[in-house]
């Protein structure tokens, strides 16, 4: 088994047994993060999308990053693996997320979140249901 392969099939069972833990959106995606020696790369609030409301990113040794998306609603996630192609995408989120807070709080990244969610849906991935 290739190494990306196990990295998805690690990732999809940190998602199903977390699924049913009583935690919140950033909590189940750390408790992934950890689950499947990964490492968490962002946690964002997405606004202004119709559908999702958080989107995170999970990166693994093979390359390959795990993204989970919390709908509007708060009761459903969603979740895709992806590989280097959304880099460009996922970068700006990652950095932002490694600053410090006081610059956090002056630079908004909600276009670099939408731009990304946009990137996925067009690869046929966290499509509106």
């Amino acid at each position: 088994m290739a190494a990306h392969e196990l990295d998805s099939l690690v990732f999809q069972m940190a998602v199903e047994s977390a699924r049913s833990l009583s935690l919140s959106f950033t909590e189940k995606a750390a408790a992934i993060a950890a689950r499947s020696r990964g490492i968490l790369l962002f946690d964002v609030r997405v606004d202004g999308d119709a559908a999702v409301q958080r989107i995170a990113a999970i990166r693994y040794p093979s390359d390959r990053t795990g993204v989970l998306a919390l709908d509007r609603q708060g009761s459903v996630i969603r979740h895709c693996i992806v590989g280097g192609i959304f880099s460009g995408f996922i970068a700006p989120l990652e950095n932002w997320t490694s600053m410090p807070l006081s610059m956090q709080a002056k630079i908004n990244v909600d276009g670099h979140a939408t731009l990304f969610l946009d990137a996925l849906r067009k690869a046929g991935h966290m499509l509106v249901s």
